[in-house]
Formats: C-alpha cells, structure tokens, sequence
C-alpha cells in the first residue's frame, strides 16, 4: 500500500499539556509544528484527566494576585523540593521549573484558563479548563494537528533525527513524517499496571522509541503510586475518589484484622505523611507492608472507613467535590450508601506518575541530535519522589522543549528519509497483523500488568525483581514474536495497537525492575526490604540505562547540583523520611 509522507520543522508527539506547550514554543520560534495526537485533540492522555494543580512559590503567587503566601520564595520551594526529593534530584532542572513557573501560569490565564481555588502554594483549575486554554492558544498561532495517529518509531541517520513512522489507527495507513527536530511529549507508561490511575492509552511508547533512536533513559525505578485508590467494585476500580476525599476527611485505614496500622509509626512521620504530598509514598509504603504480611482485603488492598469522621460531615465534603456523586463520569452512588451503613471501602497503592524517564540537560535536548523531550516521559526535576506539580512540569518543559527545537531546526537542512530504515520499521510495525496464527496481546499483556504490580510495587525484594526480570526475558523472546491479531483489517485494529503498545511496556518494565535490582537501598518511592536503609554514601547517583544493539547497559552517575549538597551518611528509610518532613519549609501543604 502507498504511504504518505508529511514534512514539518518540528514534530511533537504527544496530544497532552506538554505537547501543545511544545508545539506553541515551536511556533513562538518561527518555524512550522506539527503536533500529532495518538487519540482524539486536547481529549486523551493524563491532562484532560488531571486534577489539576499548578504549584509555583507562593510570593510569586500573591504578587499574581492570588491568595498565595507571601513569606515564601524561590529558595523555600527549591529547598523542600531538593530534600523532599530525597536529594536526588537534577538541580538544574528544579531552577528551570521554579523561574519559569511564574510566565507559564500567566499566559494560561491569558488564554483563558479559569481558577477554582488557590492555597499557599498552587492554584487549581480543570484538566480540561487547562488542555482547552493550549488547544486554542496553539490553533490561533498556526500549529498543524493530526489525532489519531501514533507515532510508531524515529528514523535517525547519523545519530540525528530526520523523521519518524507514524500509524492512521483509524485508517490503518502508514505514515512517514520527514522532520529536522522532534520533541518527545508523551507522559507516563500506566498502561504497564493494572490496576492503574491513568488512561487507558497512556503506554510509554515515546520513553521507548527515544531509547530506541539512541537517547539514554535513567531513575526508571522511581514509580509513584498514589494511596488510597478504589480497587472494588471493579467498576471504581483505579478511581482517585477517595485518594480525594481522604485529603478532606479524617479517613480511618484499616488492615484485615481491623488494626488502624499508622498507629505504628512515628505520629510526627504519620501527621505530615498524611497532610502532604508526601501520602503518595508514605501512605502507600504503609499499606503495602499489611498487604505484604497477609493482613490485606480480599481484592488486595486495605480498608478505608470514615473513623471519626461525622456522616454527614462526610457526605458534605463529598458533595462539594463530587456533584451528585459522579466524578469523571463515574457513578459513585453506591459509597454513600456503604458508608451511612458504617462499613468501609477497599483502597490500595496503584501507579500514578513516573520520576525516571528520558535523560534532558536544561535544554530538554537528549543524546539524539534534533530530539527533545518534556514532561512525564523525561528523567525530570523531581528526584526520588514528586512534591510538587507535574501540571507545571509538562508546561515549564513544554516550552523550553518546543522553543530550543524551534531555533535548532531553523539552521538545520532537511534530510531524506532513509528507505532501508523505514522498510525495517514498517516490517517489524507490522509482524502481528501479518502473522496467521499466534498469540493475542491482551491475554500476555493482562499478565504482565499484575506481576507488575506486585513486583514493582511500593516494596521491592531482589528476589521479587529477579523472578519478575526473568518472566520478562522469557515473555520478551517466547511470546513477543509470536503475537498475531485475530482480525487482518487494517481500519481501526485495536489488536494491532495493543500488540505494538506491548512491546513498549515489556521494554520498559524491564529497564525499571533492572534499575530497581541494580539500587541496593531504600530512597523515595523505592523501598527494598533486603536494603532498607537510604544511603547517600553509595547511592547518590542516578541509574543511567543506554540501549546499544538490542542490549541494555546500566551505569552510574553524579546527581547535578547547583545550591544545596545533598548530606552524607547510611540512614534508616523511616528515619531519613522524618528528616526530610522536619526540613520542610512552613508552608506548601497537601495539592
């Protein structure tokens, strides 16, 4: 079949926040971008969906014009989110992140985004109020769209990038994009787990493709799960309702013995564990420890009840956040009923957000010449453990990303598309629809996403990560090349996508549990049981992992720094997180 061939300056994959702002910047930097969306315009990917808080420093946000704290400055929120961060993180980024905060929210409201509330720290508005305001912001300055369209592979010559191989999904077409800079913008890779917070489309193919093309990835052990998330009835299943609620009310978690297990932590550690940011890893560490000694509920997780929180106290904050007891398009009516009763509901840590990803310096250039990344997918600012915003993150990346790709393509030539590179890529894209019989995609891919889950949870063993590692390598060589899809139609082939999504996140899952055996300490969201202890002697460093003819290669290296020098010394995992909360500044509660 033909194939058509679109030319632009710069390529943005990716249809959420970081790919708009991207775009934008290409623009802003005259040159032609294309953004392609792998689902339909400003409505797939984790942004529509966000909750969606903007954080930057809080006398930023009062001379705005907001309700922001007026004591706090730069240095503050640099601080806690160096510490916060486990020391871990690029402090070069983290400047980046923090000074061109303060521009990026401006022009959102300039375009139209409107704000529902602000605290110390953040301002909140919609997912959608925000993808909407970049929507038109980025049609109104001349960027080109295709949706449905999914980026397949890049196509380097000479250690740059010249293009890319894209798939219509709803056509079945195959497309080959000529370009002189690309920009990576495709968020996490949920998709991998399941249960999990994200889309369903959200399945890690821009980390992957850009470890293909030659860019290094690192901290791909650095896995975010959020506490407190419905696991039962499987219609809530993944829902953050109640990681919501439990920001509001003073939720009673219990295990399968009726136990209240944060009474056996420190209280300082459960107070601030409980209030902050920080509950995403305190609280899911906890609760994967009861899971882990055989005191959990029979879906998996743990207990959330009311405690002593009034009914009706209850029943009106929830209505405050859940209108008629819908929440993102889901019937929650059944919660008030099992809560007036006095029973509780089943919650548990699932995936939310990705620390480690594709390795950017300042100017979210790779070691790919022409190829740029931003938001979620790339190695960020945020460390061990995420403090603050990653709404922030993908705009503040965004448009640094799409800007220096802008200036990079204005004194680059246009190459050709090598033939015998887009012949293999268009063979390897599609081995699934041309094999006759073989194995369905989703029956390995559901398999793979609960051993994730348990192995790649919030507490790591190095004999979990090892059995897990080797199922992988068997289901990469047994199973990978003997995918086939039922249907041979080349229109709208889910089956198609899914066998290609899933060797995306075998590749991945394999990078982070390699990174995970490979960190022999406890640090953030990283807990091994066999080395509980954080040590910043020996692990300073970030887990760096280069992909070079079909092998992966791990090394070390220095964390960046700039301002703070991150402590010496060996020090107990529960012991280094109550340090880090009692270094925390007075202000930036719980977004």
């Amino acid at each position: 079949m033909s194939e058509q061939t679109i030319e632009t300056d710069v390529l943005v994959v990716g249809g959420g926040g970081a790919g708009f702002r991207a775009a934008i910047g290409a623009k802003e930097a005259g040159v032609r971008a294309l953004l392609v969306s792998k689902g339909p315009l400003a409505r797939c990917g984790a942004t529509p969906m966000a909750g969606a808080d903007f954080t930057l420093d809080g006398l930023s946000l009062s001379r705005m014009g907001f309700p922001g704290e007026p004591k706090d400055t730069k240095e503050k929120f640099f601080n806690d989110i160096v510490t916060q961060g486990f020391y871990l993180n690029n402090q070069k980024l983290i400047e980046q992140y923090i000074r061109s905060a303060p521009a990026r929210l401006k022009e959102l409201l300039d375009w139209g985004m409107k704000v529902d509330s602000s605290e110390e720290r953040a301002i909140f508005t919609t997912g959608l109020g925000l993808v909407d305001a970049v929507y038109r912001r980025a049609k109104a300055c001349g960027v080109d769209f295709l949706e449905d369209v999914m980026v397949l592979d890049l196509v380097t010559q000479g250690g740059k990038v010249v293009g890319a191989l894209g798939l219509d999904i709803s056509t079945g077409e195959l497309i080959h994009f000529r370009a002189k800079a690309a920009v990576i913008a495709t968020g996490g890779w949920h998709k991998a787990f399941w249960p999990n917070t994200g889309m369903r489309d959200l399945s890690g193919e821009g980390i992957a493709m850009a470890h293909r093309a030659g860019a290094e990835i690192g901290n791909m052990e650095f896995i975010t799960f959020c506490c407190n998330i419905l696991l039962w009835p499987p219609l809530w299943r993944g829902s953050l309702a109640t990681y919501i609620l439990s920001l509001r009310i003073d939720a009673e978690l219990t295990n399968r013995a009726g136990e209240v297990f944060l009474k056996k932590y420190d209280p300082f550690v459960v107070k601030w564990g409980t209030y902050m940011e920080w509950n995403k890893g305190f609280v899911s560490f906890a609760s994967m420890r009861e899971i882990r000694d055989g005191k959990g509920s029979p879906h998996g997780g743990i207990y959330f009840g009311l405690g002593s929180t009034p009914y009706e106290t209850f029943e009106k904050i929830a209505l405050g956040r859940f209108p008629n007891w819908k929440y993102k398009a889901l019937d929650l009516s059944e919660m008030p009923k099992i809560f007036k009763e006095g029973k509780p509901v089943e919650v548990g840590p699932v995936v939310e957000y990705f620390d480690g990803g594709i390795v950017v310096n300042e100017k979210f250039e790779t070691a790919v010449e022409g190829l740029y990344a931003a938001g979620e997918c790339t190695l960020g600012p945020f460390g061990s453990n995420r403090v603050c915003s990653a709404i922030t993150e993908m705009l503040v990346h965004g448009a640094d990303a799409g800007q220096n790709a802008g200036e990079y393509a204005k004194k680059t030539r246009m190459s050709a598309l090598p033939a015998p590179v887009l012949r293999d890529l268009q063979g390897k894209a599609e081995q699934a629809l041309g094999r006759k019989d073989g194995m369905k995609p989703a029956q390995i891919r559901r398999q793979v996403q609960e051993m994730a889950q348990r192995n790649l949870s919030p507490i790591r063993t190095q004999k979990e990560l090892s059995a897990f590692l080797a199922f992988l390598d068997k289901t990469i060589q047994d199973d990978l090349p003997h995918l086939a899809t039922a249907s041979k139609r080349r229109v709208y082939n889910k089956e198609w996508v899914d066998a290609i999504e899933l060797e995306n996140m075998l590749h991945l899952l394999k990078c982070a549990t390699i990174s995970a055996l490979h960190r022999a300490e406890s640090r953030g969201v990283h807990f091994r049981e066999d080395f509980p202890y954080t040590d910043n002697d020996n692990w300073l460093k970030e887990n760096i992992i280069r992909y070079e003819n079909g092998a992966l290669e791990v090394y070390r290296r220095p964390v960046t720094t700039t301002s703070v020098t991150p402590p010496k010394g060996k020090v107990p995992y529960l012991d280094m997180l109550k340090k880090m909360m009692e270094s925390r500044s007075d202000v930036g509660g719980h977004h």
